[in-house]
């Protein structure tokens, strides 16, 4: 059983500019490839800063004088509007705007360890990079919730087929497993205690699992058993233990 990486949900077609490039063409590789940011790379293609429609919007704002903001899309649908602001902004470019500190992660990043990256940052989406800084994907909000949205079915055909079965080799005819809106449920008998927890941690870790309740009786509860102390340096076992014994 595989957790959901970021390379498996990310984006690979990903837009990327360099850091030379126009506010106007700026605009329009944004409209076109309709996305609300664009990774900036240098000429090897590793990542130096991100543009987002915030930026441009921040940028243009400061240049205008009176008149209420508009928004990209009116900019780039308004041949003579976005004329008139590659006229004023001529002199900016992609590294003018850019945000340099930008929050990353890498494609064999858990699902769940982005998510919490994303929501730290405050963010809408995280380009992906390689061991070189190099781009090679972007992962939004939407791709990484992607994983938990998946049927009560799936969910479950994993849990009885990967987890219980090829996994732990225990037989799923012991264990009544249901899920219902991203709930597992458990019941039934397994031989020891650690069995079950075990059982249930892995569980946790199947994409689209939310919660699990779990009412798994066990045979012996291992917990409970005596651990023989330290081995004693010539008999092998401590002699106050084997008397007790």
């Amino acid at each position: 059983m595989k957790a959901t990486r970021v390379e498996d949900v990310m984006s690979a077609k990903v837009v990327t500019v360099r850091g030379d490039m126009a506010f106007k063409d700026l605009v329009r590789a944004m409209y076109e490839a309709r996305v609300s940011a664009v990774p900036v790379v240098d000429e090897d293609g590793r990542l130096v800063g991100i543009v987002s429609e915030a930026d441009l919007l921040r940028s243009e704002d400061d240049v205008r004088h009176g008149g209420s903001k508009v928004v990209l899309l009116e900019w780039y649908v308004n041949p003579v509007y976005l004329t008139e602001i590659a006229e004023r902004m001529e002199h900016l470019r992609a590294r003018d705007i850019m945000t340099t500190e930008v929050v990353t992660v890498r494609p064999d990043t858990p699902v769940d360890m982005a998510i919490r990256v994303l929501l730290k940052a405050g963010v809408k989406r995280l380009p992906v990079i390689d061991a070189d800084g190099r781009v090679i994907g972007i992962v939004s909000r939407r791709d990484l919730l992607s994983p938990f949205l998946r049927s009560d079915e799936d969910i479950r055909d994993e849990v009885v087929g990967e987890v219980i079965h090829r996994t732990l080799w225990m037989d799923p005819a012991t264990i009544r497993v249901e899920v219902a809106d991203g709930v597992v449920s458990l019941r039934g008998r397994v031989d020891r205690r650690s069995e079950r927890e075990i059982l249930e941690a892995m569980i946790r870790r199947v994409d689209g699992v939310v919660g699990i309740e779990n009412e798994l009786t066990y045979r012996i509860d291992d917990r409970e058993l005596r651990v023989p102390p330290p081995a004693h340096p010539e008999l092998g076992w401590s002699e106050n233990w084997v008397r007790a014994r």
